[in-house]
C-alpha cells in the first residue's frame, strides 16, 4: 500500500472486510472508536474495522453524518501515516476454497449469464438503500433517483433521467466515495 490509488479501495460493509486491489483482508478486530474529522462535513469519523496488511494498519472509518468511508493507514508503531477515500459495497465477496486471503475481485466487464446479471440488479438496490438519501439527493435530482431506483430493481424507467444520473456517478464517488454501477 506504498502508493495508494483510492480506486483500488473497496470495503464490504455487511463482512467488514477490506480490498485493496485484489486482496481480500478481513478484520482482525471489530471496535468502535472516534478516529477523526470527516473532510467533507466537519463530523465525526467513527472506526468500524481494523486490519493488517504488510508492514502496516489500516483502520476503515465512516462519518457519522453523511457516511463517508476512509481508510486510516498507520505503520508498525501506530504512527498515522495517511487517509484514502474508499468505496463501499454491501454483497460480500465469496473468499475462494483456500481461505487464502488474496482472491481476485470479479472485473465489473466480464461477460454475465442472466442469473448473475440478476443478483446485481438486488445488489444495486441494496447498495442504494445502504446509502443515506442524504447524500443521494445532494447530488442527483429526484427524477434521475427515481429512475436509478427503478433500474437497480429491474424495473422499466427513463432513459434520459438514468442517462444524466450517470453523468453525475463521478462526482458522486469523488464527494462520498460511493462507486456507483447502476
Amino acid at each position: 500500500m506504498k502508493n495508494p490509488e483510492t480506486h483500488n479501495y473497496r470495503y464490504d460493509l455487511k463482512e467488514n472486510i477490506f480490498y485493496a486491489g485484489d486482496r481480500r483482508i478481513p478484520a482482525y478486530e471489530l471496535e468502535e472508536n472516534d478516529i477523526g474529522t470527516c473532510g467533507y462535513c466537519d463530523s465525526t469519523i467513527t472506526s468500524l474495522s481494523y486490519h493488517a496488511l504488510d508492514d502496516e494498519f489500516v483502520v476503515t472509518g465512516k462519518c457519522v453524518n453523511c457516511g463517508a468511508l476512509s481508510a486510516n493507514i498507520y505503520d508498525n508503531d501506530w504512527n498515522w501515516v495517511r487517509e484514502i477515500t474508499i468505496s463501499h459495497f454491501s454483497r460480500s465477496i465469496p473468499a475462494d476454497k483456500s481461505d487464502n486471503i488474496d482472491i481476485t475481485i470479479p472485473d465489473a466487464k466480464e461477460t454475465k449469464n442472466k442469473d448473475t446479471q440478476e443478483s446485481n440488479e438486488i445488489d444495486d438496490l441494496e447498495l442504494l438503500n445502504s446509502i443515506p438519501m442524504r447524500q443521494i439527493e445532494t447530488i442527483f435530482s429526484p427524477t434521475e433517483i427515481k429512475a436509478m431506483f427503478a433500474r437497480a430493481k429491474g424495473e422499466k424507467c427513463i432513459r434520459q433521467y438514468l442517462y444524466n444520473a450517470r453523468k453525475k456517478y463521478q462526482k458522486f464517488e469523488d464527494v462520498f466515495g460511493i462507486k456507483l454501477t447502476i
